[in-house]
């Protein structure tokens, strides 16, 4: 067909114009304008070759190339610019009308009614506010017809296509199609330039007759044995002409039988009935059951958040009262450190000590073994002269001993006194080192939260959010999704009054990560997204699970009537799925939020106003009809709303600056102390070595001066003084040693008071910390209780509702089941006045269906003889429409499988034509990107309806590598689809070509060698062609370099003016 088509073109006598273009007829030699889009008036005349229509935005450019699509039949929707006619009638006006000029030259005999119409086609179209209608008209201006097939003729005659992208290219199919770099947009544009989408349309169409001429055929078939079923029929009527005697004593009896089968429908009416009714009886009690079972679950369920309430208040009084205690044990703690350093102390006291007195001890035994060595010695006399000397010697020494030793003494108690004023002072500055270095990692966490939550808000509802987001996004455009989830809560949720921030966080808790989804599928999908994000499943978001709407509920009617504003009025919520989540779950807009928590509670205690659940108030009450519940949020920061991160920033870097310069200053406030401590210690060991050194010295002075002192009285020195001192040391000794024991018995109980009131001081923070979540954890609770609690009040409601409606039926019922005996009753009596009782085995229905096909035969019976004449004739007539039947579903059976054979032929063809047309494609792009040196192929592939343009832009020749055109620069890839357009134009045929605004993107080099690649395509083409360009450039170069080429310049719009 194609090859054939080329043929009958190629013989058209064609004229040639200086530019080397030769004139079809069918090209367009004028258009005008009235009333049309922007042009009040407007004309322009067309030369056979190259038309360059050029204008700014705005002065009217597209309006003409509209006028070409609209003028030429086609719809508004091949524009892409208007919905319907209308929208091209100029404003103000009620009227538009556009009249193309065609040409019909007969140089070859081959134009179209040359004889009706002459040398050129008028073809007018004037559209009004509620219709449009077509003239086509002689070159003198005399209508020949208005018929819209007729121009459909002229259009196919001529190959005029204005919906074909290589007759016309608008802005928006070149955008839709050649600017887009998806292989699919190219393929898509290929196929309808080439009529290859038309001719599978075609085929389909085909192929669906094909399906409806075999259903025809098997719809026939099936009627054919009803025909031969009536043939049969009527065959055997005949016979039965003569049974119409008998037919009317068996008419007498059915009517009988129909009496009494008339009473039997009516009792058959009252079986339902009693039916239904005994079922309502029997379900009552169940319902009434389920009734009395979800009362006692609502009983449960009020009990159970009552039970939590109270555990919640409890726990409350718990929390305050382990607050107040933590300071106490905090300092019973450092107490019994204390009391275990001092008892340390003494330890090292009485050791000290035992080594003295042992070393006394040892001194004394030395001195007695002297003195024992010297009572056996001569001379005495001459020793005691000595040795009084040395008496006065020594008790001078003693004297000067004693007061060194007093004086020690006191110095070492002075020293002691001050040892354990810096041991206080020193636990002390430890234990505000530990409070310090807590608070310090406290502020180090929230630092680090809020400047994650500075770059990135989403880290607020945790740090795994932006990559669960992320992953949301890309399930949901997978199409994993029925509906997008919604969430978290919090990232949709703007507080309208700041002063309320802390407390709505408290009342929402830990719903402000919440995600909403539409069904079970999307939740199990979200579940899996979690699994992927979060490592702990404690971490999980909630999820709820709720069907989406495009609206927020109407809770006017909910809302309590009060002048306090509610949680609902103070939130401002963008996703409505996230307001209706937070209606249903929470109550928002039940929840009073009252400034003063006295208010509160005068407001909702014992008497809460309708449709209040809660209040809220600024101190963070919790304020319900049973009762408070009070929360501490004087260290509580917002979290979620409105938060200043760069402020909070600033000030915990501030804080920490101070921690960090508490902390230094109790560090080297412990350092002094322990520099302090050290030379305390060291003045006391040679405080107490100077002791121990004096009192030896004191003691060898003692036993000098008793043996001295004794030497006149007894010639021999007894040294009994000196054993009693030895015994005397050796009981010290021993109870020294038994305080020491004492003391380490009392440094493990010590210890172990110190460990328990360190534990107990630990306890106490981790029970802090665990009643503050239970408290929360509580709260959680109550809240789910009191939904659980509406839940199955709800419930019960319902089971309620439904007792009353069965109590109805009973009764409505039990008032039909009355009437219905009744009913019954009146037909007996008729029945019984008419006839004796019968048996009833046919329905009334049937037998009225029986006698009234029986009286029938019977009055058929009665006419004239001429009634078996009247069954031949119909039998026969039934015969001939069963043989035309088969015949018929025979012919057709023949021109299905005749047409299928055809079209599988064609079919062939077309693949064949397509393979064709796709290498002369190729071929003609790679001739024209040879005329830029370039070269490269068109891909094509029909099964993944895909093209492809590979192209290699070195024009040295040293690479053979050809690149995907996304990969090219844009001057290259607008250089690529034009070379594309013209492949197109070189294999399809039309007697004119317009382009809108080809050149607009391209930049002053690719416009140069586009242009020359168009204006060479012009002159160069084997078949003649009209090109209409419309471009906002200038062009009024081209008319110095090539020949016969009719440029129009339009004004320039006026601004304000759409004239």
């Amino acid at each position: 067909e194609y090859k054939s088509y080329l043929r009958k073109m190629s013989k058209r006598r064609r004229i040639t114009n200086a530019l080397g273009s030769e004139v079809v007829p069918g090209s367009i030699m004028k258009v005008e304008l009235q009333n049309f889009m922007c042009h009040q008036y407007f004309e322009v005349e067309f030369s056979p070759t190259v038309n360059f229509i050029v204008g700014r935005n705005g002065s009217g450019k597209s309006a003409i190339l509209m006028a070409l699509v609209i003028g030429l039949g086609g719809k508004s929707s091949a524009t892409n610019r208007a919905p319907n006619m209308t929208e091209f009638i100029k404003q103000g006006s009620s009227w538009a009308q556009v009249a193309i000029t065609i040409s019909n030259s007969n140089v070859n005999h081959d134009a179209w009614l040359h004889e009706e119409y002459g040398d050129s086609v008028i073809v007018e179209r004037r559209i009004t506010k509620k219709t449009s209608h077509y003239k086509l008209k002689t070159d003198d201006g005399r209508t020949v017809s208005t018929k819209k097939n007729d121009l459909v003729l002229l259009l196919d005659h001529y190959n005029i296509q204005v919906n074909n992208p290589v007759s016309i290219l608008n802005q928006e199919m070149s955008k839709m199609f050649l600017a887009s770099t998806d292989p699919s947009d190219k393929y898509k544009f290929f196929m309808k330039s080439t009529h290859l989408e038309q001719m599978i349309e075609d085929y389909q169409s085909i192929n669906e007759k094909l399906e409806h001429t075999v259903m025809t055929i098997n719809k026939k078939e099936k009627s054919i044995p009803d025909v031969k079923a009536d043939v049969r029929i009527l065959a055997n009527q005949y016979h039965e002409v003569t049974e119409l005697r008998d037919l009317g004593n068996k008419v007498s009896l059915m009517k009988d039988e129909l009496i009494w089968a008339k009473v039997k429908d009516i009792e058959d009416e009252l079986i339902p009935l009693e039916s239904s009714l005994a079922k309502l009886n029997l379900h009552l009690p169940n319902i009434e059951e389920k009734i009395r079972h979800h009362k006692e679950k609502y009983a449960e369920a009020e009990a159970g958040v009552k039970a939590i309430e109270a555990e919640s208040t409890a726990e409350m009084a718990r929390f305050t009262s382990l607050e107040s205690d933590q300071s106490s044990l905090r300092q019973l703690a450092s107490a019994k450190r204390r009391l275990l350093i001092d008892n340390k102390g003494q330890q090292k006291s009485k050791q000290k000590q035992i080594a003295e007195l042992e070393a006394d001890n040892q001194q004394l035994a030395e001195r007695i073994k002297e003195i024992q060595e010297k009572n056996d010695a001569q001379n005495h006399e001459k020793e005691r002269t000595m040795k009084k000397n040395e008496l006065e010697e020594a008790r001078s020494q003693q004297r000067l001993l004693m007061e060194q030793m007093t004086h020690a003494t006191s110095n070492m108690e002075a020293l002691e006194q001050k040892l354990n004023q810096l041991n206080e002072e020193h636990s002390r500055v430890r234990d505000d080192i530990d409070h310090i270095e807590v608070e310090a990692r406290n502020i180090d966490s929230n630092l680090k939260m809020h400047k994650e939550a500075s770059q990135n808000r989403v880290r607020v509802f945790g740090r795994f959010m932006p990559d669960l987001l992320k992953r949301i996004e890309v399930a949901f455009n997978q199409g994993r999704f029925t509906h997008k989830p919604r969430g978290p809560f919090g990232l949709h949720i703007k507080v309208k009054d700041s002063t309320w921030s802390r407390v709505i966080e408290l009342a929402i808790g830990g719903g402000m990560c919440n995600f909403v989804v539409h069904n079970n599928k999307d939740k199990n999908v979200l579940q899996e997204l979690f699994e992927k994000c979060i490592q702990s499943r404690s971490e999980w978001p909630n999820m709820i699970m709720m069907k989406f709407r495009d609206t927020k509920y109407d809770v006017r009617q909910q809302k309590p009537a009060t002048e306090y504003q509610t949680l609902y009025d103070m939130l401002d919520i963008d996703d409505c799925m996230i307001s209706n989540a937070l209606v249903e779950q929470y109550r928002i807009e039940q929840s009073l939020l009252i400034r003063s928590s006295e208010e509160a509670r005068k407001l909702i205690i014992g008497h809460c106003p309708r449709n209040v659940t809660q209040a809220w108030t600024l101190s963070g009450d919790d304020v319900r009809e049973r009762g408070v519940y009070t929360n501490d949020l004087s260290r509580r920061q917002t979290q979620y709303f409105g938060s200043d991160h760069t402020q909070i920033i600033a000030e915990l870097e501030k804080n920490k600056a101070n921690i960090m310069e508490q902390k230094t200053s109790c560090y080297s406030k412990k350092a002094s102390l322990d520099r302090e401590m050290k030379a305390v210690r060291s003045q006391s060991h040679g405080i107490r070595e100077k002791q121990q050194r004096v009192k030896r010295e004191l003691n060898k002075v003692k036993s000098k001066i008793i043996e001295l002192d004794t030497i006149e009285d007894v010639p021999i020195i007894d040294a009994t003084a000196m054993e009693e001192d030895v015994s005397q040391n050796n009981n010290t000794i021993q109870q020294l040693k038994h305080e020491l024991s004492t003391l380490k018995e009392k440094e493990a109980k010590l210890k172990e008071d110190y460990d328990d009131a360190s534990k107990k001081h630990n306890e106490s923070l981790e029970r802090d910390s665990f009643i503050n979540n239970r408290l929360e954890e509580l709260k959680n609770k109550i809240n789910e209780g009191q939904r659980d609690l509406n839940k199955k009040l709800a419930t019960l409601n319902i089971y309620k509702e439904k007792k009353k409606d069965i109590t109805n039926q009973i009764k409505a019922f039990k008032n039909d089941k009355t009437n219905k005996e009744k009913e019954i009753e009146a037909a007996r009596e008729l029945a019984q006045s008419r006839c004796a009782p019968v048996k009833v085995v046919r329905t009334s229905r049937e037998l009225e269906q029986q006698i009234y096909n029986m009286e029938a035969r019977i009055q058929k019976g009665m006419k004239s003889t001429l009634k078996v004449e009247d069954i031949t004739r119909r039998y026969h007539e039934a015969k001939k429409k069963y043989e035309e039947i088969r015949k018929s579903v025979s012919v057709l059976k023949n021109f299905s499988q005749t047409l299928a054979k055809t079209l599988s032929e064609r079919q062939d063809k077309y693949f064949r034509f397509r393979k064709e047309i796709t290498i002369r494609m190729n071929f003609f792009f790679m001739m024209n990107l040879s005329q830029r040196g370039y070269n490269g192929k068109l891909s094509v592939d029909h099964v993944k309806r895909q093209l492809k343009m590979q192209l290699n832009v070195d024009t040295s020749g040293t690479s053979e590598e050809t690149h995907d055109v996304r990969t090219l620069s844009g001057g290259e890839r607008s250089f690529s689809t034009v070379c594309f357009i013209c492949s197109l134009w070189n294999i399809m045929e039309s007697p004119f070509r317009a382009l809108d605004e080809f050149d607009v993107f391209m930049d002053l080099y690719n416009r140069r060698i586009t242009m020359n690649l168009l204006m060479e395509h012009a002159s160069q083409s084997s078949r003649p062609r009209q090109y209409i360009f419309f471009t906002p450039q200038d062009m009024s170069t081209l008319s110095k370099r090539f020949k016969n080429i009719k440029i129009l310049q339009l004004a320039a719009p006026e601004r304000g003016s759409n004239t």
